[in-house]
């Protein structure tokens, strides 16, 4: 079986691209933009309110609350009359508690004998005992805090997800085999920009949805085994948006199944063609970094833009590989004319 031949295809793209270069970019562009790269997340009631400020009365203002029995470490808390910070930190918080309490009595005596951490550590011992509140209550609250979170991360992440799979099925897949058909009828000097729609038009829009939805949940199924399976997949079924923009009514078995002919014994390769790319894209980075660097950031998004010849050239290159193996299916008999009917 004879090898994929890099240079001649890249070479093939370089000549088409230049014939219309910029309406190639206008459709990278749009393409994606609508994703066409796609391929198958006050005080309450009952609680204490720590907030010294607020739970103060202001300066100036009447309080009618004389429940305290220690109004001294109040007004002390209020007027700052204590000389070490920590010790007027814990009485703020202590006449915090009484208040919210409704004048219930909380002491705490400052120990000078003993560390500011110390006196720390002994003060929330007793606002916890006060409070009635063990070590394996703010352990259940924790877990259960934990468990809240997760489980709404993970609610938020599944909806996400089926979203984002959704689009990309009504939406960013048609536009990906439109791509396709763009790249294609481009090597033949035919196309327009109406052909990134397509899909979406000629009645077999569904057709389309069917065949790249069940082929992105097999790549995507194949992929959550260890990444390797779902790569092999992607190679094996490279070829079924191709095959859908030249005939939108091929079942989606057929389709697979002459993408699988196609790809069989050149997986490797087409993967080594992809990495082709790969000093083309380390080149928009470092432009992209350069321009970013020197506007403070202000170029970073149209600097983005570069990526737009890159991106095209790869599609035309790929065009390039589909035609040479659409030519060798037609020619071995594997594939019929009227299944490979032509852009």
């Amino acid at each position: 079986m004879e090898p994929i031949n890099r240079p001649l295809l890249k070479e093939n793209a370089k000549q088409v691209l230049k014939r219309n270069f910029w309406m190639a970019m206008l459709v990278c562009l749009v393409a994606s933009f609508l994703g066409g790269n796609w391929t198958g997340l006050g005080k309450s009631g009952g609680s204490v309110n720590f907030n010294f400020a607020n739970s103060l009365p202001s300066s100036g203002s009447s309080s009618t609350n004389n429940n305290f029995n220690d109004e001294d470490i109040y007004f002390s808390a209020l007027n700052g009359s204590s000389s070490n910070p920590t010790e007027m930190m814990l009485e703020a918080i202590e006449a915090s508690i009484k208040e919210a309490k409704g004048g219930e009595d909380f002491y705490y005596d400052y120990d000078n004998s003993l560390s500011e951490k110390e006196n720390v550590k002994a003060f929330f011992k007793d606002v916890l005992d006060y409070f009635n509140i063990t070590e394996e209550k703010i352990v259940q609250g924790l877990f259960f805090g934990i468990a809240i979170f997760l489980i709404v991360f993970i609610i938020i992440w599944l909806i996400t997800m089926v979203f984002q799979f959704l689009l990309g099925s009504f939406i960013g897949a048609p536009i990906g085999v439109g791509y396709r058909r763009y790249f294609m009828r481009n090597r033949l000097g035919q196309s327009a920009f109406d052909d990134l729609f397509s899909a979406f038009s000629g009645g077999h829009y569904m057709d389309t949805v069917k065949t790249m939805f069940s082929t992105n949940i097999r790549i995507w199924g194949w992929s959550l085994l260890f990444y390797f399976p779902g790569l092999v997949k992607y190679y094996q079924y490279f070829f079924v948006p191709y095959i859908m923009a030249e005939n939108p009514t091929i079942s989606k078995e057929r389709a697979r199944e002459i993408s699988s002919q196609m790809s069989q014994g050149h997986k490797w390769q087409m993967f080594v063609l992809n990495l082709s790319f790969l000093g083309w894209a380390m080149v928009f980075v470092v432009e992209e970094t350069f321009l970013a660097l020197i506007s403070c950031g202000l170029l970073a998004i149209p600097g983005a833009l570069l990526i737009l010849p890159l991106v095209a050239y790869q599609h035309a290159t790929y065009a390039e590989l589909y035609e040479e193996r659409r030519e060798y299916m037609l020619m071995s008999g594997q594939a019929r004319e009227d299944e490979l009917v032509g852009f």
